[in-house]
């Protein structure tokens, strides 16, 4: 079953906008004030927050309100790792306050109520990344040294997390958090941290046939500090191009993705600094954005188009110079969010000003009839909302069995098609209904092979 979605942007008449580059802007900061570790985005306004002292909120505007949502998690402990895959369903790494045991769990209510799907003494959670419902991987630390790196993946949703039977065996080196990267399900990187402040090398893994294949490591020479060598910034474009940063002040790159790596003068003023997050764009521009923490001037964001041969800062607003970066996820080059310290929330967007005169836009709830109708094998569904809500859209067989899901997660009022391809399904009748709010309606469709 594959579904394309298509809103219909409502009309403005009348209206006179005057645009200028994207630049970084100050939202707001969580209720609780507290330090954001990890955020994911869905869509341009879905937004969970993972932060220190078992806080954890969702936002469905943006970032403009925040919600709480942490009922069902461990009590004393701190949250670590966050993938949502729409605004019901998002998993989550919590970590004790003590440090020991460490967890994921999950919700499928919008964080309503939270399972606990996995739990090991000894090991923190470095990062979560859901690619499906059914599919994702959990990046987590080794027990000890000696022992094999927590790279757990699941096929059922969390029901299970497997341990990958060949994630390599630690050196005294452990996880970092929010310290790896990829491309797809296959090709992943992983950097490490060696906690010796004598250490000149630390390892950055890779495996290229999946977090259950083989993996591969390099040890890559950088700057230790007092805790150690952390690469714990990596970024990629391609699957040969990419970038790395350690608490050090170090900055490499590579061309042959990650099989050796060459030193990069940092940008020009910087001399004290660490590297504590970073965003590769994989559209071709060969952009990727860096946040630098310095040593005496605060937090920067800077980015480069050609791997550090040149760079550009861009201006943040004071919370966050102040605050810092601490994890940054775009939606696209336009459009982008981040969290740092005391719950500091920041916005990478395209301000605009100017004047609208008149907006025409859905006065009510509407399910139409799908066309065509009867289908072999897609049609298309078409409904409207008048205001910003949680929507489903879910296709039932005649025993009432519900076969398909073509939409559940915010949406903002418009007018929506979704093409359903029921090209999986046998002939015959189905019913579809909308759920929005207070609204529900059903309709019938009929299948024909």
């Amino acid at each position: 079953m594959i579904k394309n979605i298509t809103l219909i942007i409502l009309l403005f008449i009348s209206v006179k906008y005057s645009y200028s580059q994207p630049s970084w802007s100050y939202v707001g900061t969580i209720p609780a004030g507290a330090d954001i570790n990890t955020i994911s985005v869905v869509g341009n306004d879905v937004i969970f927050v993972a932060a220190l002292g078992n806080y954890l909120y969702r936002s469905l505007d943006g970032g403009n309100t925040w919600e709480l949502k942490n009922n069902g998690l461990g009590i004393t402990g701190h949250l670590y790792g966050i993938s949502a895959i729409d605004s019901l369903n998002c998993w989550v790494g919590w970590v004790k306050t003590d440090g020991s045991p460490a967890s994921i769990y999950r919700t499928t209510d919008g964080g309503d109520n939270w399972t606990l799907q996995w739990t090991l003494n000894n090991s923190f959670i470095d990062g979560i990344k859901m690619f499906s419902l059914n599919y994702g991987i959990a990046i987590a630390d080794p027990v000890s040294t000696g022992m094999p790196f927590q790279l757990r993946f699941t096929t059922n949703g969390g029901a299970n997390w497997y341990l990958a039977p060949g994630s390599p065996v630690s050196n005294n080196d452990y996880g970092v958090l929010n310290g790896f990267e990829f491309l797809d399900t296959n090709v992943i990187w992983v950097g490490s941290a060696n906690t010796s402040p004598t250490t000149g090398t630390c390892n950055i893994y890779k495996t290229t046939n999946g977090i259950n294949g083989t993996w591969t490591k390099v040890a890559v020479m950088g700057t230790a500090t007092i805790d150690g060598l952390f690469w714990q910034a990596i970024a990629f474009t391609d699957k040969n191009n990419g970038m790395a940063g350690s608490n050090g002040g170090d900055i490499i790159k590579t061309t042959d993705g990650g099989a050796t790596w060459t030193q990069v003068t940092p940008p020009a003023g910087f001399t004290s600094f660490a590297v504590t997050n970073m965003f590769g764009f994989k559209d071709g521009s060969n952009l990727i954005r860096f946040s630098l923490q310095n040593t005496t001037t605060g937090y920067h964001s800077l980015l480069t188009t050609n791997y550090g041969s040149t760079w550009t800062e861009e201006q943040l607003p004071s919370p966050g110079a102040a605050n810092g970066l601490y994890y940054m996820q775009f939606v696209n080059s336009s459009l982008g969010y981040s969290g740092g310290k005391g719950g500091t929330f920041l916005k990478y967007s395209t301000p605009s000003t100017g004047i609208v005169n008149k907006l025409t836009a859905p006065i009510n709830y509407n399910l139409s009839q799908n066309y065509p109708n009867p289908f072999n094998p897609s049609t298309v569904i078409s409904f409207t909302i008048p205001q910003g809500g949680l929507v489903k859209l879910s296709v039932y067989n005649i025993l009432g069995k519900e076969v398909a899901v073509l939409a559940n997660e915010y949406h903002n009022a418009g007018n929506y098609n979704i093409n359903f391809d029921a090209h999986s399904l046998s002939s015959g009748v189905y019913f579809y209904k909308l759920e929005s709010g207070n609204f529900k309606d059903t309709k019938k469709l009929i299948l024909i092979k």
